[in-house]
């Protein structure tokens, strides 16, 4: 059993992706010790999307920005940025620019569309340093760049709408991990806790890889290993989703995304249980924001067999 005090009443782990199509969740409730989990389903409504009390809900996009962006803006930390972005002189912040001319600091999403002639320079030009620059954890697990929005690795698109249509309108009601404090304290407070997950450093943790994850017979292939690591481990219950790891989660490519979903699920619910969530460098906690599972001097998941650059 984890040796937090009280560990979370339930792990949400939401895949997200930038179409309601890709936007994937997988529950686990923790019953007498034991965290049991549902099968995934998709995220229709985001605006119904329930946050209950006492869950620790991770979400596959980056959640704060990089010191170097937050210096040029002048802000201060990631809670108070999120009251900014949207009002006042940041009001245009969730509009993407799709001209060139219209990026500025407080408008730093681009382009809105891939057209002839869009550049990473027009990027630079406005933003200088602050355009691609990592956050320390970005640079641990190869993450795509935050504002740039063309191409396979892009973040950006579910960053903004999970920034603007869910925490924000929750922000005085849920704990931000780890901008509020450590998960220990956080978990104990009885609010919901957000953090920021990576669904293919997760499955790292559980000593699986998938070959290909748009492969059906290699999620199943990963998902065949996953149960057999798992097993003897009784604090899990994967009776619910075993068919679906064994079984590759179907035979279409958009398997991916339930695949995702479910196998971080499982990671966390692990780390949870093994209290084995690192902390971040306090230099992380104010607006640079960390990875759950993620530790001091990580390999970067891109040199991981199977693993495949953050893309949303």
């Amino acid at each position: 059993m984890s040796r937090l005090p009280q560990p979370p009443a339930e792990i949400l782990a939401i895949d997200w992706g930038s179409t309601p199509a890709k936007r994937q969740l997988c529950r686990a409730v923790l019953r007498r010790g034991r965290y049991v989990l549902a099968p995934p389903r998709p995220v229709e409504d985001v605006g119904a999307l329930e946050l209950p009390d006492g869950a620790l809900v991770a979400f596959d996009c980056p959640i704060g920005v990089s010191h170097t962006y937050a210096a040029i803006a002048d802000l201060r930390s990631f809670r108070e940025a999120l009251g900014a972005f949207g009002a006042g002189r940041f009001r245009h912040f969730y509009e993407f620019a799709a001209r060139a001319e219209d990026i500025t600091t407080e408008r730093p999403f681009y382009p809105l569309r891939a057209l002839k002639g869009t550049s990473r320079d027009d990027l630079r030009k406005a933003l200088g340093d602050a355009a691609f620059a990592p956050r320390e954890c970005d640079r641990q697990t190869g993450a795509g760049p935050m504002f740039w929005l063309v191409g396979p690795r892009q973040v950006g698109r579910s960053a903004a709408c999970v920034w603007r249509d869910i925490i924000t309108p929750r922000l005085d009601r849920v704990a931000l991990w780890p901008f509020d404090g450590p998960l220990i304290e956080l978990a104990a407070s009885g609010r919901p806790v957000i953090a920021e997950m990576y669904p293919a450093f997760l499955l790292r943790t559980l000593g699986v890889t998938v070959a290909r994850k748009s492969d059906p017979a290699a999620r199943a292939a990963c998902g065949g290993a996953l149960l057999r690591g798992l097993e003897t481990d009784a604090r899990i219950d994967l009776d619910a989703v075993g068919g679906l790891l064994r079984g590759g989660f179907g035979h279409s490519r958009s398997g991916e995304d339930p695949f995702d979903a479910t196998t971080a699920c499982i990671a966390l619910a692990k780390l949870v249980l093994d209290d084995a969530v690192a902390e971040p460098p306090d230099h992380a906690r104010a607006v640079e924001g960390w990875i759950l599972g993620l530790g001091p001097g990580v390999s970067p998941v891109g040199g991981s067999p199977g693993a495949r650059p953050r893309r949303r």
